[in-house]
């Protein structure tokens, strides 16, 4: 792949020239001619509210976290929402055109990147929306609008103490405005090279309560060559309730549905052939809200979620692929007679899934003395899932989680910090987990933290680890014994993957630059992989194709270092960048699985923004990943950057304002390839309009 040596200094030209440009004016000029607000520049949120259920400042929190506010995501120019996590340290994002989810972004923190990213938990508002089917998040179904983002917090780092198995290297919490904060309607479209968008949102007060609602349309063509497009109509509302003083009620609702398309004629002549299959998704939130007192807080939340999809497949003609499968084995005479031995030429296959979530969560906030606080609290969880060709029954599936939680946060002296937690779970696959997390926090200075931390966390496996059962029957005439093509047989045996994770982290705020570095080292223990069970037999069957199978396999360590750094070089620029350095190592799983080059070994990325005057503003993302051979759907990619330029106008006439923008991804047309050799990413301009009323 060709690299493009300019696009860095394309990021320094224009530092360099927003410094000319502000000593250019007058300091009388300079307060007038820019306004000035937190919105509009990239800049830190005082407290974060995910890393430990606490309301803690980032040097305070007992772990990594990185906050990427809605003027980031705006100025990044971002439209699918999974690119914004490339603007974070030690993530690999890429876009996928994979055979199983082929509309679907990888998202993976710290290695073993694969299509599922099953290790990351996902919360919008704290509503985990990962799939129990196969623990990673469909993003492009997700019923949300980046308009209505106020924030995301990642916590980079095992944070089961908080949010349980699956926060196994970290918790994404996207966090929506609240009602409040939006008021009146806005239309917004965008146009660009096979992607079109149309949304449109109206929020309002009425006596005590706020409410908004969104509508929208997302089409995208997907990649050059490929079987991938996805169209997603969407609708989402939010109600907030101010019962009295002490009460607080609040209601979210969404609904998703559309198609994508998926397979491709080249990876397999049963089940992953190019078909276009149906999705549907709702959800339905409540959360209470009661302050005690000054000193105390409770909050009690319960939801249901609802995901379907409708999938038909038929196979190829069978008949010329059963002949070649036994030529080698029985001769070319005999196996043209077993291929002419089928019933039929093709097989249609349904590939259905439906899975159904209710969760029930109370929490406990409260405050002993200036010294010390805490939150405690627990869940109950049901997850049902009907997926007969993937678990190989017609019976609905029910996966069931307790959970109890707790977390304090002491400071012995005005110095320290001391953060302590833990999780207690039990599940229906693999029993009672505990999870612990100590860190302790010590202030150099006002401004400079240096943090130790210890935490602990469990990934339980999904459905498609701990109960795959996958196969293909080919009827013949009698008395041929039918055929039968495995694809999974499951030993129902797992353990639970733990990791053990030790940072040292320093933090730094100097007022215009803030510092954000840390060294970790991970220690993975059953790590959960799959391999081919040869010997794979059913009696009354010839197996035509040997199943793979789950098992714990070895230990994996991870080590690196992240940093990051914001610096408000003059009020109307800003610069943010990221970097991670990470190693993988394992001497089990070293020949027999690729898991060391899982994770690229530096990936850079940096976000440049200026604003000339209140109308207009520009920015430069570059990003850069080194090669990466990622697990399952994934296979060996070089290295790869890409440069995006964004140039906006904002207007404000009469009754009518709003925001055109344009935004040219992969500026310098680099061909290049994310995840795997199929997907191939080149230039792509988009135009956005938006209008208030």
């Amino acid at each position: 792949m060709t690299t493009n040596k300019y696009a860095p200094l394309f990021l320094a030209l224009l530092a360099v020239y927003s410094q000319f440009a502000i000593a250019e004016e007058p300091p009388a000029i300079i307060a007038s001619s820019v306004d000035v607000s937190e919105e509009d520049y990239i800049g830190e949120v005082p407290a974060v509210l995910t890393v430990s259920r606490l309301s803690q400042s980032i040097a305070d929190a007992p772990s990594a976290v990185t906050v990427i506010d809605r003027e980031t995501i705006r100025a990044a120019g971002i439209a699918d929402l999974p690119e914004i996590f490339r603007l974070v340290p030690g993530f690999y994002v890429a876009a996928n055109a994979g055979f199983v989810h082929n509309t679907n972004h990888v998202v993976s923190y710290h290695g073993m990147a694969t299509a599922y990213a099953g290790a990351m938990q996902v919360l919008i508002n704290g509503r985990s929306v990962y799939s129990p089917l196969y623990g990673g998040v469909q993003w492009s179904e997700l019923p949300i609008a980046i308009a209505d983002i106020a924030r995301i917090e990642i916590t980079r780092g095992p944070n089961a103490a908080s949010y349980g198995a699956n926060s196994f290297f970290g918790v994404i919490n996207i966090i929506t405005l609240s009602p409040a904060e939006q008021s009146g309607a806005s239309v917004s479209a965008m146009l660009g090279n096979g992607r079109h968008k149309a949304f449109a949102r109206y929020a309002d007060k009425v006596g005590d309560a706020s409410y908004r609602i969104t509508a929208g349309y997302r089409d995208d063509e997907g990649l050059d060559n490929r079987n991938d497009f996805k169209r997603t109509r969407l609708l989402n509302g939010q109600v907030d309730y101010r019962v009295d003083n002490k009460n607080n009620l609040e209601f979210e609702f969404g609904f998703a549905s559309g198609q994508r398309e998926e397979g491709g004629l080249q990876f397999d002549p049963y089940i992953f052939l190019p078909r276009t299959k149906g999705i549907e998704n709702n959800f339905e939130l409540i959360r209470w809200r009661h302050s005690i007192s000054d000193n105390s807080d409770f909050s009690l939340q319960a939801f249901h979620s609802y995901d379907n999809s409708n999938d038909n497949v038929t196979s190829a003609n069978l008949r010329p692929v059963v002949t070649d499968i036994f030529t080698p084995i029985i001769g070319p005479v005999a196996a043209a007679a077993a291929g002419a031995s089928l019933l039929q030429d093709t097989v249609s296959i349904n590939k259905d899934v439906t899975t159904e979530r209710y969760d029930i969560e109370v929490q406990h906030t409260f405050t002993l003395s200036t010294t010390l606080r805490g939150v405690w609290g627990g869940s109950l969880r049901n997850d049902t899932v009907y997926a007969p060709h993937y678990l190989g029954s017609n019976k609905k599936d029910n996966f069931d989680l307790q959970r109890l939680f707790g977390h304090a946060e002491w400071r012995p002296f005005a110095a320290a910090v001391l953060n302590v937690g833990a999780m207690v779970e039990h599940n229906s696959f693999t029993g009672t987990d505990i999870s612990p997390r100590a860190s302790l926090n010590f202030k150099l200075n006002p401004n400079q933290t240096i943090r130790f931390g210890v935490s602990t966390a469990q990934r339980t496996p999904n459905y498609l680890e701990n109960e795959f059962n996958q196969g293909v029957v080919i009827p013949r005439t009698a008395p041929n014994p039918p055929l039968l093509a495995q694809y999974f047989s499951d030993a129902h045996n797992l353990k639970p993957e733990r990791i053990v994770s030790k940072e040292i982290a320093y933090l730094a705020d100097f007022g215009q630059l803030t510092l954000d570095t840390r060294l970790y080292y991970d220690n993975i223990h059953d790590y959960i992989k799959s391999v081919v069970n040869s010997s794979f037999a059913v009696p009354g069957f010839i197996v035509v194709k040997n199943p793979r199978f789950f098992m714990n396999a070895g230990d994996v360590t991870i080590n690196g270092f992240e940093a990051q750094a914001k610096w408000r070089m003059q009020d109307n620029t800003n610069l943010l960048l990221n970097y991670a350095r990470v190693h993988i190592s394992s001497d089990e799983l070293q020949t027999a699985f690729n898991i060391t080059k899982s994770m690229p070994r530096n990936t850079i990325s940096a976000l440049l923004t200026h604003r000339f005057n209140p109308q207009w503003d520009c920015s430069i993302a570059y990003y850069q990943t080194s090669a990466v051979a990622a697990l399952g759907d994934g296979n060996d990619v070089g290295s790869a950057q890409r440069t995006d330029a964004r140039v906006a106008y904002k207007f404000n006439a009469a009754h009518l304002k709003g925001e055109v923008s344009a935004v040219v991804e992969n500026l310098f047309n680099e061909h290049y390839q994310e995840f795997a050799d199929y997907n191939t990413l080149k230039r792509r301009a988009r135009v956005n309009l938006r209008l208030d009323f």
